[in-house]
């Protein structure tokens, strides 16, 4: 993770990869804040999968920012 992350939280829409989930590439929807243990920033995420959308909370370190996109 960048110095910049820690700084300012993650913009909505930027593309990801959720760490360890099995997914390989997921949507920033929106960011509900430090709610996380000791204040750890929570994301709400869309996972794209068939035959429909699917919304997941996680904290900002399982998340890695795909830069390929």
């Amino acid at each position: 993770m960048t110095a910049r992350n820690l700084i300012e939280p993650l913009k909505v829409g930027t593309v990801v990869k959720i760490r360890d989930s099995g997914y390989h590439r997921a949507k920033i929807a929106e960011f509900l804040g430090p709610l996380g243990p000791k204040g750890a920033r929570v994301y709400r995420v869309l996972v794209q999968t068939k035959p429909r959308r699917t919304y997941i909370e996680v904290l900002e370190d399982q998340l890695e920012v795909l830069t390929d996109v």
